[in-house]
């Protein structure tokens, strides 16, 4: 899991400036709140909530 974790970060690098590059800012800052919005909604719901499948 954690390769998979820095194989993302590692792309992060490439893909938010293009992201800038390619959309307008205001379309890459929602695309980038949509998409933290949703791993924090992801870690939640397997990670912190009661019951979840794998408790931190």
């Amino acid at each position: 899991m954690t390769g998979f974790t820095a194989g993302i970060a590692a792309y992060g690098f490439f893909f938010i400036p293009a992201m800038f590059a390619n959309f307008s800012v205001t379309s890459a800052m929602w695309g980038f709140v949509a998409f933290y919005a949703s791993c924090i909604v992801v870690t939640w719901w397997f990670y912190a909530r009661k019951g979840a499948e794998a408790p931190s």
